[in-house]
């Protein structure tokens, strides 16, 4: 029998070696586990012609993938809100990433989320240009100790796989606290590279593209427990 099917937000694109990736970590996932999770590219924009709970009803996960600015920034958002309120297994990379905690920091601090490739002229943006860019880079992030991403990864420190221009500006950090929101890795420096909602079975954010793990056979543990909820299991 089939396996629930997981919404992935974006607009493919085979130049994006992170959407390769994504594909890639499902057919690893399905070949060793001997299942069959399905998964379905869903343009961001679709979500603002037609009702997002409608175009996502009956999504076991939904992924909010890399590759912005997306074709709509309020269709991702909404599609982020859905799964956050629904609880729906949801992760979101890079791009995911910036977006699920501008939709937080929107609709639940009731903040102004400003994304500064968006609005290259806005003052102090909530996601604003890296100092040092990224793209292409590899990096050492450490896990929070006790943290549940802690123990999804087995250890506190990986070696992951980055692309991005942006991520959350520093001197935002405290207007999290208290809230769902939990930040539990960061980079060397101390700037954050995961979040985890504590309210949520599985709402988790990574700055960095664990999709990018299938190319070396290996599926990460991040998609992995992503799927697994997914499933059910």
């Amino acid at each position: 029998m089939p396996g629930p099917r997981v919404i992935l937000i974006g607009e493919r694109d085979e130049g994006k070696r992170a959407h390769l990736g994504i594909e890639a970590s499902f057919a690893l996932y399905n070949r060793h586990a001997r299942r069959d999770m399905r998964f379905e590219w869903v343009r961001s924009d679709a979500l603002v012609k037609r009702a997002a709970d409608e175009v996502l009803a009956g999504a076991g996960g939904i992924w909010c993938t890399p590759g912005s600015p997306y074709a709509s920034t309020e269709g991702a958002l909404r599609a982020i809100a859905h799964a956050r309120v629904s609880r729906t297994p949801f992760i979101g990379t890079c791009g995911g990433f910036q977006h699920a905690l501008m939709e937080y920091f929107a609709t639940v601090l009731k903040r102004s989320a400003v994304h500064q490739e968006l609005e290259p002229g806005a003052d102090s943006p909530l996601i604003s240009r890296l100092s040092c860019s990224l793209v292409g880079a590899k990096g050492k992030v450490l896990a929070k100790p006790g943290s549940a991403y802690a123990a999804l990864m087995g250890g506190l420190e990986s070696e992951e796989d980055f692309n991005c221009n942006y991520g959350m500006a520093g001197e935002y950090e405290t207007a999290f606290e208290g809230s769902e929101i939990e930040f539990v890795a960061r980079d060397e420096a101390g700037r954050v590279r995961v979040f985890w909602h504590r309210q949520h079975p599985f709402f988790v954010g990574s700055l960095f593209q664990p999709e990018r793990k299938a190319f070396s056979g290996r599926i990460h543990p991040l998609v992995n427990a992503f799927i697994e909820q997914t499933a059910g299991l």
